[in-house]
């Protein structure tokens, strides 16, 4: 590993790492009504080139990223609350 940027994987392959974009992020959790369990989180990441969000599911100890649409004007509860995600971001 000759670049401070290489890492080497678990299996001894060099990769190197390559900047992409950098922005802000919104997560929140989806919770069931009537256990108050939560169900799933929506990560929504808005970078300066490239916007993308992600459903995280719970799967045994790790959380699976589904590729999913977001709405900005959609509302979150917060503390006690409801809020537009795009007012919380900016």
């Amino acid at each position: 590993m000759d670049k401070e940027y290489s890492t080497k994987t678990k299996n001894g392959k060099i990769e190197d790492r390559i900047y992409e974009d950098s922005g802000k992020f919104i997560i929140y959790s989806y919770m069931d009504e009537k256990t108050g369990k939560k169900t799933k989180r929506k990560l929504i990441l808005l970078g300066e080139n490239e916007q993308r969000a992600y459903f995280l599911i719970p799967i045994k100890g790790r959380e699976l990223a589904i590729n999913t649409e977001y709405d900005l004007n959609s509302k979150v509860e917060k503390d006690g609350k409801a809020v537009k995600l795009k007012d919380i971001i900016e």
